[in-house]
This record gives C-alpha cells, sequence and structure tokens, in this order.
C-alpha cells in the first residue's frame, strides 16, 4: 500500500515526495517492526512508545508517526496529536476494514460483558454461521484463538484480526468494548450493527474522572452503531442511556425483569443450582420458555440481553434456544471445579462489589452449609471500591478470607486494609492470608458437607502479577489439586 492511501481521510500531513511511499506494515510495538513499516508511538500506561522510535528505525521502519518532536536522521517523522486516533485510522485504511466487512454486534457495560459475548456467540452458531469473538478470554478467530492482553485491543490489532475474519469468510463478531477502549479511540473508526448495554457500577475510578465521565465513555459505542442498541432498563444508568437514544431517534430496544412493558421482559419460573428456567415475552406479547444452564439473577440479565440482540437480528427463538441449550457454560463465570470428593468449589471473575455481591447472593440461594469466600483486590488500581468489596464480601458470608489478586507494586497491607474497613463493619468472621494458594487450602481445609467455597476476582486468569513478575497462577486449578491430593 502506498504511504497515500494509507493516510487517506486521516488528515496527517506529509511531504508530497512521500505520497508513492510502498508500506508494508503497521504497527505500534517496536519488535514487530520490519523494512517498510509504519511505526506509530504511543503513550502507553507502563511506558511510552516514544522512546521506542529509534529502535524502530534500525530495524527497517519507513515512516514514523508520533505526537512528540524527535530527530530521527533517516527516517520521516510525522507529527500527530493524536497518535492513538491516527493508528485507529491508519489501521482501518490498511486492513481495507473502513466499513466491517460482516455483522458486528458490540457489547459494552461494568458487568456481564464476557456471559453476553459467549451466549449471542453460541445463539449465531446455532443458526448455522460462523462467529468470531474478542473479548476478555481470549480472541476467537475461526479455529484460531488469541490470548486476550486487554478486553478491547489497540485498533491495528482489530482491523488485522477483522482482516483474517474476512479472509475466512467470517461474517458475524461479538466484541466486548470496553470504557478504557471507548475513551482513548480505539474503536472510533469501526461500525457496529448492533450494541448492548448491561449496566454500570463502581469501577476503574483509577483511570474515569468519575461516574459520569465512566458512562460518558460507554455511551460512545452507541455513537458508532448503525443498527439496534438493547438496554438493561433495569439499570438506573441503562434507563438512562435508553431515554438518550431515544431521543435521538435512534433504534433502541430495552430488557428488564421488573418492567413488564420492556420490549424484552422475563419472568423468572424455577432457579437452581443448576440453572434458570424463564419466560421471555417480547412486545408483541410473543411468548417463550427458555433454559440457561447457569444459575443466578445475573445470569438471566445476560441471557435476556443477548436474546434482545438476536432476536433484533432476526434470529428465531428456535435459534436462541438451541444456542443457550449448547452453552454449558462460560470460563471462570460460576463456574463450577469438578472433583472427586464432592466439594463445592466455585470460581468467578467477580472483581467488582456489584459482581462480588451478585454472585454471592447467588450462592446463598442454595447452600446448605457456610458460604466461605476467598477474595483480594488488584493493586495500583482504584482503591475506592476495596472497602465495598469488603462490605459485599461480609454481608453474604459465613467467612471470609482476604488474599492476594494482582497487588502489582503496591503493598499487599495496603490493599488488605482498604479491604478490611468494609468487612470489619459487617461484623463478618475473615482471617488474611496473603498467598492466593494457601488461602484457597485453608477454606478446604475448614470446608464440611453443605458448605460452599466462592473464589473470586481472578476467573479464567491464568497468572497472578506480583510486583512487575506475571507468574502462572489458575484459582481451578490450585482448588483441585488442592482437593484431589488431600492437602
Amino acid at each position: 500500500m502506498k504511504l497515500e492511501n494509507l493516510l487517506s481521510r486521516t488528515e496527517i500531513p506529509y511531504p508530497a515526495d512521500l505520497s508513492d511511499l510502498e508500506v508494508t506494515g503497521l504497527t505500534y510495538h517496536s519488535k514487530l517492526v520490519k523494512k517498510g513499516y509504519v511505526f506509530v508511538c504511543i503513550k502507553g500506561f507502563q511506558t511510552d512508545g516514544h522512546i521506542y522510535a529509534l529502535d524502530a528505525a534500525f530495524h527497517g521502519a519507513s515512516v514514523v508517526v508520533c505526537e512528540e518532536e524527535i530527530d530521527l536522521k533517516t527516517v520521516p517523522v510525522l507529527r500527530v496529536e493524536d497518535s492513538r486516533r491516527a493508528l485507529s485510522k491508519m489501521a482501518a485504511n490498511f486492513y481495507e476494514n473502513k466499513e466491517v466487512p460482516f455483522h458486528l454486534y458490540g457489547v459494552t457495560g461494568t458487568n456481564g460483558k464476557t456471559t453476553v459475548a459467549y451466549m449471542l456467540k453460541s445463539m449465531i452458531e446455532a443458526g448455522g454461521s460462523q462467529c468470531g469473538m474478542i473479548g476478555t478470554i481470549s480472541h476467537h478467530v475461526g479455529d484460531r484463538e488469541y490470548e486476550a492482553q486487554n478486553t478491547t485491543p489497540e485498533s491495528c490489532d482489530l482491523q488485522r484480526m477483522f482482516w483474517e475474519m474476512k479472509e475466512q469468510g467470517i461474517l458475524h463478531c461479538v466484541m466486548e468494548v470496553s470504557s478504557h477502549a471507548l475513551a482513548l479511540g480505539k474503536v472510533g473508526d469501526i461500525e457496529f450493527e448492533s450494541a448492548l448495554f448491561t449496566n454500570l457500577t463502581s469501577d476503574h475510578m483509577d483511570f474515569h474522572k468519575d461516574a459520569e465521565d465512566y458512562f460518558a465513555a460507554k455511551k460512545k459505542l452507541f455513537d458508532l452503531v448503525k443498527g439496534a442498541a438493547i438496554v438493561n432498563l433495569d439499570d438506573e444508568y441503562g434507563k438512562r442511556l435508553y431515554g438518550q437514544l431515544k431521543k435521538e431517534g435512534k433504534e433502541a430496544y430495552g430488557y428488564s425483569l421488573r418492567d413488564k412493558k420492556a420490549d424484552y421482559y422475563a419472568e423468572i419460573l424455577e432457579t437452581t443450582e443448576k440453572g434458570s428456567l424463564i419466560q421471555v415475552t417480547e412486545a408483541t406479547r410473543r411468548s417463550e420458555l427458555l433454559k440457561l444452564n447457569t444459575p443466578g439473577i445475573f445470569t438471566i440479565y445476560n441471557g435476556l440481553a443477548a436474546v434482545g440482540c438476536a432476536r433484533a437480528a432476526g434470529y428465531s427463538f428456535l435459534t436462541v434456544r438451541k444456542g443457550l441449550e449448547a452453552l454449558k457454560g462460560v470460563p471462570g463465570r460460576f463456574e463450577l471445579v469438578e472433583n472427586s470428593k464432592g466439594v463445592i468449589a466455585i470460581v468467578d471473575y467477580a472483581h467488582t462489589p456489584d459482581g462480588l455481591e451478585k454472585v454471592l447472593k447467588t450462592a446463598t440461594d442454595f447452600k446448605k452449609g457456610r458460604l466461605i469466600c476467598i477474595f483480594g483486590c488488584g493493586g495500583d488500581r482504584d482503591r475506592s471500591k476495596r472497602s465495598q468489596m469488603g462490605a459485599a464480601a461480609g454481608k453474604y458470608s459465613d467467612y471470609c478470607i482476604i488474599t492476594s489478586d494482582n497487588p502489582r507494586t503496591e503493598k499487599q497491607e495496603t490493599i488488605t486494609a482498604d479491604i478490611e474497613a468494609g468487612i470489619y463493619e459487617t461484623g463478618c468472621n475473615y482471617e488474611i492470608i496473603e498467598n492466593r494458594y494457601e488461602a484457597i487450602k485453608k477454606a478446604v481445609s475448614i470446608y464440611k458437607k453443605g458448605d460452599i467455597i466462592m473464589i473470586a476476582g481472578k476467573g479464567h486468569e491464568t497468572y497472578q502479577i506480583i510486583g512487575t513478575k506475571r507468574l502462572h497462577f489458575d484459582d481451578r486449578e490450585a482448588v483441585k489439586k488442592i482437593i484431589e491430593n488431600g492437602e
């Protein structure tokens, strides 16, 4: 591709004599640069791409795009105001995806994004079509699976995966869209067919100024939608978003477990530790029975969101039902760890006060003994939610073990003290075991028949970040090993 085509409609100024320069690749990672690549300097949270410009030039970059003045003798430098936004526009041009060549469904919200994405993907595949998925656990492109470093990848990586899907003839993709991605402009040059809003609760206050800023970031997704928006009317911010979209004359549908006049209303007929049976009624008054294979009211909300999107996209209830029945569970989402000793141990990704409260409340609905909760909070992140997490755990649990999550470079004692401030007020008995493996081991040692062990916070993750090191750790592996070995 010629440079003039790469920079088309980007408003990036460049010397006329560079128009015919052949561009062989585009990246923001200096280690991936090859001869003829355009290297874009991005300011990240851990490092600054500008310091790698010289390295990129050494490896063969033909052009460097940056925000700050850089003196490179051998490579042309193009200055831009926002290099991340520039990368988004260039990536769409490079992979010729200015208009995404398939049906793209975006899912945003504080909690539930991953489960909704898995449910919707399963419904689409039940309809006979391949469906890609980009999200928190991993990114799926046909038979290929990429490790997810972030819920929503950088625009350059997104566009490359879209191109791969296009090459494989994949016509559908479900994508989790984080508030970070929306605020930073990672998806600013992508058009979505539909988008879903699950909820908005306290999270990421280390990144967003306040809840209003957080909501404003989520709202950006719906400015990129050409079709239907599916919104949770039982959420305060969802109801507000729905009203705004309607006022703007956009196609919006609401789902609810409370409002019978909602476009998609669900009545809970049965709920057990194995799942729920619900009756979904549409605005047309058509009703259908659907079964969900994971317990909890939060699962019902997630299922209703996916149903609304699938129905708005034209899928039959037969296909929707098949999709839900085919999905037995989502990795790290209220996942029961199978074992030969009959110990009820559940792993869940809940890492916000609202998320933790919901999974614990669900567990109390079918517990026959005690609820033992193991959890922590991430270091170098939003401190405001820690005491709230402690309060939620203490409210629903019979015993809590405060442990490490991803402490990163923050002292574990500081994180624990913040959590204790919330749990202390509830009067719940608790102890502190910093080592996560030892914390799980203690929970198993005090387990009695009828108890439930809830291991929250990391879910599908297979690592712990301690200091600056990323160490292998999987809650599911740990609890199974401890149970089976009788440690």
